[in-house]
Parts: structure tokens; sequence; C-alpha cells
């Protein structure tokens, strides 16, 4: 079976996003190992990245495997008892048939095969095991900063890969073959400085791809903007808020 071409968009920038990626909320992962059997359960952790959702699961279950096409993300990852990371195709886990209890993945699924992937989770699945995913689009803050992050995003539209769409439409038209299970998320917020806000921005696929497309940093273009709407001192914080979206499921 022919699978899609491999997305790896963040290998580049591994160091970066362990550094400025935000994390998800506790009450999100407690809430999906609740319903997947509580913390004697065995997770799977697909496109885990450096860890943002395999480290809250690893305190919350009793094992964790953590996949990731990326191996400079996997070494970025924090080395823990109950974790075992390693290089796959989120098609392909090498994992067992029927050897997990709940699937996790955030922020990712939208550069999968996504056929293939649920094929490969019904096959690694428990009977009525849990199927967690889950993305953030666009943060917003005060009108002024809000305002540079979109201005940002429509300047570098043309240069992000094409399947972001379904970011921007909440995974609205993904498949999701599973029994779903109601469920309202948590607010998803960050306490960003203004270096950890512009790090964070200078990880967006779309905003390297205008760099190594020759224009200049778009994230740089607009530091003296962010200084300017922060409003308080530039080490002090400021709360931005995410637009999270939870599809769970049954297999």
């Amino acid at each position: 079976m022919t699978l899609r071409a491999q997305q790896n968009h963040f290998a580049a920038v591994a160091n970066q996003y362990a550094a400025f990626r935000p994390t998800y909320p506790a009450a999100l992962i407690s809430d999906i190992v609740a319903l997947a059997g509580g913390p004697s359960i065995t997770a799977l952790d697909v496109a885990a990245g450096n860890g943002q959702a395999t480290i809250p699961l690893a305190a919350a279950c009793r094992r964790v495997y953590a996949s990731d096409l990326a191996l400079s993300q996997i070494q970025a990852m924090p080395a823990l008892s109950n974790v075992s990371p390693y290089v796959a195709r989120a098609e392909q886990t090498c994992l067992s048939g029927a050897s997990v209890d709940v699937v996790c993945v955030a922020q990712a699924m939208h550069w999968f095969d996504v056929d293939a992937f649920h094929r490969e989770v019904r096959r690694i699945c428990k009977p009525g095991g849990v199927v967690a995913v889950w993305t953030y689009a666009l943060l917003h803050a005060t009108p002024p900063l809000t305002a540079i992050i979109d201005n940002l995003y429509a300047e570098t539209a043309a240069h992000w890969p094409a399947d972001r769409v379904h970011v921007d439409n909440h995974y609205a038209t993904l498949p999701f073959p599973y029994q779903r299970i109601a469920y309202t998320p948590p607010a998803m917020t960050a306490a960003f400085t203004q270096e950890r806000l512009r790090g964070y921005l200078s990880t967006w696929s779309g905003v390297q791809r205008y760099r190594k497309a020759g224009h200049a940093d778009p994230v740089a273009a607009r530091a003296d903007a962010i200084a300017a709407a922060w409003g308080q001192a530039a080490d002090a914080t400021v709360t931005f808020s995410f637009d999270l979206t939870v599809l769970l499921g049954r297999v």
C-alpha cells in the first residue's frame, strides 16, 4: 500500500519548538486518561514532537509510547522512565495489535495520511480504546497584539503547507470514524514574554518557509510593533488564548 508522502515541517526547529511552543491544559490530559481507564493505561502520543503532550501523559499513565518523524524532536524530549520514544510514521506505529488504551494526536493529524492513520489506530487500540485528537488555531490577546499576529499570518499565508487549512477549519472536514464522545474542551492559554512570543511565531511552518523563500524575517520585522503593543515591560507576561478543538472517540 502506497502512503501519502511524509510531511515533516519542524525537524529543523526542534530546540525552538521545545522552548517556545505552548503546553496543553492539565484538565484535557486528565480527562482523556480518565476516559481511557485511569492511571494503569498505556498511551501512544503520535507525532509527539518534543513532548508537549507526552510529558503530562507520562505523569498520568503507567506507560507511554511517543513517536515522531523527526529524530531531532525525539532527542529534544526529556528522558522519562515510563516513556518509550521512537521515530516512526503516524500510519506505521510499529506497535503490536490491541496494545494501547489511548492514542493521542496533538496539533498534527492534518499532516497525516489520515485514512491510513485510522486503519492503524484500529489495529493497535484495544477494543473500546480512546482516540483523542486536538488542534489549536491562531492565538489572540489584546486587540493590538491580535492584529499583529493576524497580519503576520496573512503575509505568510501563501507559504503555509496546504493542509494547514484543516487547522483553520478546526478539523471540521477531517475524517474521525469513531464513536464520538461529547466533550467541551478546557480553555487553553499561555503566558508569553515578548521573547517567547517572537520565538513561538518563528516556529510557524509558514514563517520558516517564507524565510527560506528569500524574504526578510517577518517576525523580526514586527518586533518594534509587538513592543509598542505590549503595554508593559518587555519581560512582563501577557496571557494569550488559543482556540482549542478536541475530537474524542472510542474504537
